[in-house]
């Protein structure tokens, strides 16, 4: 059995500023709060994180609708992200720990100046000075040789910033990179050198190498998902791009897959008992842990007919390609009675050449003699006379 860990959220609905919420211990968390502070959206991040591709069942009418839309006094996000941490008690270091103290969850939480605008942008203002001062040419200060692959790193990422700001103005459009008061954690209002906007597809990159620094535990399970106003989206687990498949096979069975039953929002309980029977049964099999092994059932089935037509294809094939080789044979067949007949025909007219030049020689040696006896014979009758 899985247990909920921590869920962050970044520009998903009305969190347009990171929010990370933990859970602890085994009892009931309740989420408390005045009617439309977001409550239900803590919900629909967990769904929507989970793979839910439906906006009607997120409450909106298009997907691009998760992301924070903005108000009065704060820009739009350009992008909503939400990371959920799972752990298995049975796998996980620590988990049958002591329940934390109120003073350990109060040290884990973060600070008011974690949130605090004017400290945001100082230490926002603070890192981008320190990866300029990296990022020139033959500056490495003393002790810092151990690090020299991280400076390097972060060296080639202040060029790419500058050369993404620089030839690639576009990027910089505020629609999709807005400003917005946590810009140091923010990937859609981030600034780079000089002031620049950075562009998003920068900004994901250095967020990227920063999930693949990240140290995950056994038996822990951070599944994370993107998307951009582009239209862009992707997955992430543990880190490591990957395909929303995997996602819902990982957790098909546990009763966080499609067919969930684990969140029960508002009005399902009534729609599950007005529903069709063949729905309320894929949610009976999803509870059973039946679903799993019917999708692998369903998906070898489709690889098993896969297979069936590209093995019918082949006999296609092998048919037209053996068609082709009887023919070839007969050709083949003819061309070679070709080349024997031309072969003997040459020999025979060589024979007969070289019968008829001798022929001709022996004609020519009895035409010479004749023509030599009378040269003789017309000599002397000259002399008689």
């Amino acid at each position: 059995m899985l247990k909920l860990k921590k869920l962050q959220i970044l520009g998903f609905k009305s969190f347009c500023d990171r929010t990370e919420l933990k859970f602890h211990g085994d009892g009931v968390a309740a989420i408390i709060g005045p009617n439309g502070c977001g409550k239900s959206n803590i919900s629909d991040a967990i769904s929507w994180v989970l793979g839910e591709q439906s906006a009607k069942t997120l409450r909106g009418s298009r997907m691009d609708d998760v992301i924070f839309a903005g108000t009065r006094d704060r820009k739009p996000t350009g992008m909503a992200e939400v990371s959920l941490s799972l752990i298995d008690p049975e796998v996980y270091p620590g988990a049958d720990a002591h329940e934390p103290t109120e003073v350990e969850i109060q040290e884990d939480m973060p600070t008011a100046d974690d949130w605090d605008e004017s400290e945001i942008r100082a230490r926002a203002a603070d890192e981008t000075e320190r990866l300029t001062e990296e990022a020139q040419p033959g500056r490495i200060e003393e002790g810092e040789e151990s690090a020299g692959a991280e400076a390097h790193s972060d060296s080639g990422e202040i060029a790419a910033l500058k050369r993404c700001t620089t030839q690639n103005p576009e990027v910089l459009d505020a629609s999709q990179n807005p400003a917005s008061p946590d810009d140091a954690e923010n990937p859609a209002s981030s600034e780079g050198i000089d002031g620049q906007k950075v562009g998003p597809q920068v900004v994901l990159k250095i967020r990227r190498r920063k999930f693949n620094q990240q140290q995950f535990r056994a038996g822990e399970i951070v599944v994370t998902r993107r998307l951009f106003r582009t239209g862009d989206s992707e997955y992430l687990l543990n880190g490591k791009l990957c395909r929303l498949r995997d996602i819902q096979e990982l957790f098909m069975g546990t009763g966080l897959g499609p067919e969930t039953y684990a969140l029960i929002e508002q009005g399902r309980i009534g729609q599950i008992l007005s529903s069709r029977p063949t729905d309320r049964r894929a949610i009976i099999e999803e509870a059973a842990g039946i679903t799993k092994f019917k999708t692998k059932k369903r998906l070898a089935e489709a690889r098993l007919d896969d297979a069936k037509q590209n093995l019918s294809r082949v006999n296609d094939i092998f048919e037209e390609v053996t068609r082709q080789m009887n023919s070839l044979k007969r050709q083949a067949s003819k061309a070679e009675r070709y080349a024997r007949l031309r072969e003997e025909m040459r020999a025979k007219l060589r024979v007969v050449l070289a019968s008829k030049f001798a022929q001709l020689d022996q004609e020519s040696g009895q035409l010479n003699a004749q023509i030599a006896s009378l040269s003789e014979e017309m000599r002397q009758k000259s002399e008689m006379v």
